[in-house]
């Protein structure tokens, strides 16, 4: 029988030590959201984020810019909300047009108040075993999530399915911070089916729809989908393919419902400990 994680309980359980953490300030944290152009699954992230801040007592701003913008002038608005007294947390919601340069617009946030972790100061911190000034948020829920399930990760075979900035690089360091061995593989790996066939826990957020079947996995293993890829009725699905694993797998993250609800309640966290470390006072 496979037990489904439930990640909107857990975010809920966060939610309510936040509200009593907001609640013993004098003054409002606040995000700033920064989206560039119109995409559907950024719409629905940003939605989510709004309404668990809300329920926080965070104020969540969405500022939103045309894809006409140029990347000069983007720049130039996230160093104006990197001075604001009352801007605790800036997010710059992903992706960003093809002809920016990703890393030059996440690096105009002030490390101080990078809740998602993806400056360069903060990644290079994270990977040379130095304290960021914030944990990356889904890596943070992922082993939250993992270690809420009591997962022993010491003494099983954990397989990291994804290289990029969001989610595998930053989790292989954290794994590494709590000596965890692992292996690393992509959607390219040619013997992917031969690793995940060994794995007690499967780790994956690359983004590409039934990449993981039930096929590939041991009995009993652990799964945690942290993939996203946009569905044709404009939903959200896995890595994962949830029904056929279902059954054979001892614990799966499922998409959504999952990883995601968590991720945010981890931003979240992100945003009441700038304001706390910060003491941004209005």
């Amino acid at each position: 029988m496979t037990k489904l994680v439930d990640g909107k309980k857990i975010a809920g359980e966060i939610l309510q030590v936040q509200q009593k953490q907001v609640r013993t300030l004098n003054f409002v944290p606040r995000l700033a959201v920064i989206m560039v152009g119109e995409n559907p699954a950024s719409n629905l992230y940003v939605k989510m984020k709004q309404k668990r801040g809300d329920q926080a007592g965070i104020i969540v701003d969405i500022h939103r810019y045309t894809v006409e913008i140029s990347q000069a002038k983007l720049i130039e608005e996230i160093k104006k909300f990197n001075t604001q007294k009352d801007v605790h947390g800036i997010l710059v919601q992903l992706p960003l047009p093809a002809s920016m340069n990703r890393q030059l617009v996440l690096d105009a946030v002030d490390p101080q108040i990078d809740v998602d972790c993806l400056t360069s100061h903060n990644k290079e911190f994270l990977i040379a075993g130095k304290v960021p000034f914030h944990n990356p948020p889904a890596p943070s829920a992922i082993l939250e999530i993992l270690d809420r399930y009591q997962v022993d990760l010491k003494n099983s075979h954990i397989l990291i399915v994804g290289t990029g900035d969001l989610i595998g690089e930053p989790l292989s360091a954290m794994l590494l911070h709590r000596k965890l061995a692992f292996e690393l593989a992509n959607r390219h790996t040619g013997n992917l089916t031969e690793l995940a066939a060994r794995a007690d826990v499967i780790i994956t957020g690359v983004g590409k729809a039934g990449l993981i079947t039930r096929d590939m996995i041991k009995q009993g293993a652990v799964i945690i989908d942290a993939g996203t890829t946009g569905s044709d009725d404009g939903g959200l699905v896995g890595d994962v393919d949830t029904d056929s694993v279902i059954g054979k797998a001892s614990l799966l993250a499922p998409v959504p419902g999952g990883v995601g609800p968590v991720t945010v309640a981890m931003l979240l966290k992100n945003v009441i400990n700038s304001a706390l470390y910060n003491n941004k006072e209005v």
